[in-house]
């Protein structure tokens, strides 16, 4: 009979066999980082879903300003200083732009 331990039953001891505090350190530290990679993936997601909610918000809100200018008369928009033509340039600019979106900036390439 072979008196060698196949890795099955080597895997079956394992629990049993006395740990030291190396083996424990190693433990410690990977439940440590995978926390903390589950709590950077969970900002991840959170902030992708804040950003789609505020992009919502923001578009929501440009179609209502344009609406609401849309429905003034001609001399109304004109006491404004707005034209006709200028009502949805009008509600883009009521709308903050994101700090990295620098059209000015931007060339051809």
């Amino acid at each position: 009979m072979n008196s060698r331990i196949i890795s099955a039953e080597a895997a079956l001891l394992m629990p049993f066999a006395p740990r030291n505090d190396k083996a424990d350190e190693i433990a410690r530290l990977i439940a440590e980082a995978r926390r903390a990679r589950d709590a950077a993936l969970a900002a991840r997601i959170s902030g992708f879903f804040r950003g789609l909610r505020n992009a919502l918000t923001a578009m929501r809100a440009r179609r209502e300003t344009i609406e609401q200018l849309r429905s003034l008369t001609d001399r109304e928009l004109a006491d404004i200083g707005i034209s006709r033509s200028g009502i949805v340039a009008a509600a883009d600019a009521s709308l903050p732009s994101a700090a990295n979106d620098r059209v000015e900036i931007r060339r051809a390439a």
